[in-house]
């Protein structure tokens, strides 16, 4: 039932952008994601950006995230700087060391779940190079949709085993919608209001 949610959720967020769209979209969000300085607002959009990509019906795991996310922060607190916070016999925690590992974690967890919600399977981009790039991000989409189980003892057969069913399945081919250059106005007026929100926070002044 969960699995049969998620693809609805994915057929209608498909249906809705127009696939070179989105990519831009998610590309221009990517950069106000990078130069926001604000630990606050970059955390709200943080969760705005895992909304969407709920909402696009990828395949999440917060398990890992919250695993991925630690390890960033724990490896930059080896590195003590700033207010000390408490400490543990001959571990200092301190405030810059815990607050910039947690920014570094937001960067690359965001940046993850902006390429999920902005990349579909069914973007293609113009000339050689463009065609490489689309299908690098259909590839790695394939790879994070991947349903397959990857074990230790069986590292090397599980390996082949993701390589050949990404490598195997045919790229998927444009929708008439997409050829047509997309859905409705109202697709790209709500591209539009993301990337201007994404961008509002760089303006103003704490």
């Amino acid at each position: 039932m969960a699995e049969t949610k998620r693809e609805l959720r994915r057929e209608r967020w498909a249906s809705m952008f127009p696939p070179w769209a989105l990519a831009a979209a998610g590309a221009a969000i990517s950069a106000a994601y990078l130069f926001q300085r604000s630990l606050a607002v970059r955390a709200l959009m943080f969760l705005c950006v895992l909304a969407a990509a709920w909402l696009s019906g990828k395949k999440l795991s917060f398990a890992s995230t919250i695993v991925v996310s630690a390890g960033i922060v724990a490896a930059n607190l080896l590195v003590p700087v700033g207010r000390v916070l408490a400490v543990l016999g001959p571990f200092r925690l301190t405030e810059s060391a815990l607050l910039d590992g947690i920014g570094k974690a937001l960067v690359f967890e965001g940046l993850v779940h902006i390429s999920k919600a902005s990349i579909l399977p069914s973007l293609r981009l113009p000339g050689r190079f463009g065609a490489l790039v689309a299908s690098a991000f259909v590839y790695y989409d394939r790879i994070v949709e991947y349903r397959g189980a990857i074990r230790p003892s069986t590292l090397i057969e599980d390996a082949d085993r993701l390589m050949l069913r990404v490598w195997e399945e045919p790229l998927a081919a444009p929708s008439s919608e997409a050829r047509r250059g997309g859905p409705r106005p109202v697709a790209y007026a709500t591209l539009a209001a993301a990337v201007l929100a994404a961008y509002v926070p760089l303006f103003i002044k704490p």
